[in-house]
């Protein structure tokens, strides 16, 4: 009796003894010093091949280049899987379907790697458009937190839909704005800091392994998220005062941080995959050590850095080892002071580059990699301003990588450098914006499959969504404010067609209006290049209550049906009077 606890049948007794077999072989592993292969995380380079298509085109094979990939990984868009072919621990392929990329619109491409370790690389937009070759923005400015210097774009909630976060540097705190998937957003909450003067830097990553989307501002102080667009109180680590970048250094799995200081050093963070970190291990670089870039610049499957060095007017590149630590630096001299650095590859030879903007000189330097880790001397192209901030995205469609630059000195305009695809840029595009411009996101927040740019504004406060088009509403959105039940009031927005063509327009409409909008146009079936036409918006309410509509303008552009945002309410006589 007294081992009755423990009697079992002969199936029952192999069900035990399989998995202490297992146990006790991977005791075994662990202790004559084997372990399981761990799965890095995977980082996606830009650009993917290619990185855009039009519409209506059939299925097709996108490649992708990074760092760390597996026979394992899977290749997925907007969060689905797509059939995966493992071509290196560098180079993934995947079939992307003839639905993907049926009409206007962008997909999200992340690379999933398989546990154990493993988890989501970064995303990488991929337009659905035809090229772009005149383009405008549609500006909307939120407030978040007292001085805006730093914001990223990510899909905090989980509905599919981008949202932003912007950083209060005078607050400590962290701005959340959910989007609703057509360029709109709505102010979600403030998030502490926990630390002062949180300033230069945000970035996101899964730094728990749970599969929602967390953030680190420099400090550094990270904000575990909820997965709802709420973040938890902060977790502070002494670390760098200007620039975080985010990667798996170490390879195994759990996503680490690099952050720099003013004092010349560069602190590695590695992670410990429940959000915690180790201590940060220095680096010495020289002074003033700004922004970093992450990529595998030698190509060896371990991710290297380069970090501008603001005293020294150079960029230094520190090889990885693979475990987490780096080589000394190797220094490229740039000529001028950097702001910002970024790694792509601009001149499409598959080797990652350098794009430093030079912000004492006002240009952008563009250092070509050799793929062994060096680079050719920096090629430079006028900026337009001093070049500070900004990023590198494919802002027009046309699969080439351009430039954004803004700068917080200048003030109200940041520039636009089109890229020809080979490493060389055009002359700068210039464009109005709020009074002290600095970070920058894209991201594609109406769904039109045009590339959108967010802009953080450090003097007002505020951050700017601008939304890219060929087609400009001016207002897009109508309040018609409180309106008698009975009575009606009309207000007009205007369309103009900023392409060098004729826009073909198949229909104005307000659907599911019952009366309650109603519109008029001078549009026509077509509007020629430059020119505009005028939409007449009625609201006559029949009750008391809140009332909202969309027009919905069906024209060839990308991002059709354009879309008039309404609102109004209703309220009775006597309440109207009411004092």
């Amino acid at each position: 009796m007294a081992h009755s606890n423990f009697a079992c049948d002969d199936r029952s007794r192999k069900l035990l003894i399989v998995p202490f077999i297992a146990g006790l072989f991977l005791a075994l592993l662990i202790s004559t010093g084997i372990a399981l292969a761990q799965s890095p995380v995977p980082l996606v380079n830009q650009p993917l091949i290619p990185d855009t298509i039009a519409p209506g085109s059939a299925g097709f094979e996108l490649t992708l280049n990074g760092t760390g990939f597996v026979s394992g990984s899977v290749v997925n868009w907007n969060g689905s899987p797509r059939t995966t072919t493992f071509v290196s621990s560098s180079q993934l392929t995947a079939s992307i379907l003839t639905s993907d990329v049926a009409k206007h619109g962008s997909g999200w491409v992340t690379v999933l790697n398989p546990s154990p370790g493993g988890g989501v690389s970064n995303a990488i937009s991929f337009e659905v458009t035809r090229p772009i070759p005149l383009f405008t923005f549609n500006r909307s400015d939120y407030l978040a937190g007292s001085g805006v210097p730093s914001v990223v774009a990510a899909d905090f909630n989980g509905d599919g839909n981008l949202d932003i976060a912007a950083v209060g540097l005078y607050t400590n705190t962290v701005s959340v704005y959910l989007g609703n998937g057509y360029g709109k957003f709505e102010h979600h909450g403030d998030y502490p800091t926990g630390c002062g003067n949180c300033d230069d830097s945000l970035v996101v990553g899964d730094f728990n392994g749970d599969g929602k989307l967390d953030l680190a501002v420099r400090g550094v102080s990270v904000l575990l998220g909820n997965g709802d667009g709420s973040f938890q109180k902060p977790l502070v680590y002494p670390a760098g005062n200007n620039a975080l970048a985010v990667g798996d250094f170490n390879g195994d799995g759990k996503l680490d941080l690099a952050s720099s200081d003013s004092s010349g050093a560069v602190y590695i963070l590695l992670g410990n995959g429940d959000g915690t970190f180790q201590t940060p291990v220095p680096y010495t670089l020289g002074s003033y050590a700004y922004s970093i870039a992450v990529g595998d610049f030698n190509r060896d499957g371990k991710l290297d850095l380069a970090v501008a060095v603001q005293d020294e007017k150079e960029v230094s590149v520190m090889l990885g080892n693979g475990d987490g630590s780096f080589q000394s630096p190797v220094n490229y001299s740039l000529g001028g002071t950097p702001g910002d650095v970024y790694a792509a590859d601009v001149n499409g030879d598959g080797m990652l580059d350098l794009v430093v903007l030079n912000q004492s000189s006002a240009k952008v330097s563009i250092l070509l990699g050799n793929g062994d880790g060096t680079f050719k001397p920096h090629v430079d192209y006028p900026a337009g301003i001093d070049a500070f901030r900004g990023g590198v995205a494919d802002v027009n469609g046309d699969g080439k990588l351009d430039v954004v630059v803004t700068s917080w000195a200048r003030g109200d305009q940041y520039f636009v450098l089109l890229g020809r695809g080979d490493g060389t840029f055009q002359k700068p595009r210039g464009y109005t914006v709020g009074y002290c411009p600095l970070g920058t996101a894209f991201g594609d927040f109406n769904n039109d499959g045009i590339l959108d740019l967010v802009i953080a504004d450090q003097c007002t406060d505020d951050f700017s969504v601008m939304l890219g088009t060929v087609v400009e509403l001016q207002p897009d959105a109508l309040d018609f404010g409180t309106v008698t039940v009975g009575n009606n009031t009309s207000l007009t927005t205007q369309l103009t067609n900023i392409r060098k063509k004729t826009l073909q327009i198949t229909s104005i409409t307000i659907p599911g209006a019952n009366g309650v909008f109603s519109q008029t146009n001078n549009c026509g079936s077509s509007l020629g290049a430059g020119l505009s036409c005028t939409i007449n918006v009625t609201f006559t309410p029949p009750s008391a209550g809140l009332f909202d509509g969309r027009v919905l303008i069906n024209d060839e552009a990308p991002g059709s049906p354009q879309r008039i945002f309404l609102s109004g309410r209703g309220s009775s006589a006597a309440r109207a009077t009411r004092k």
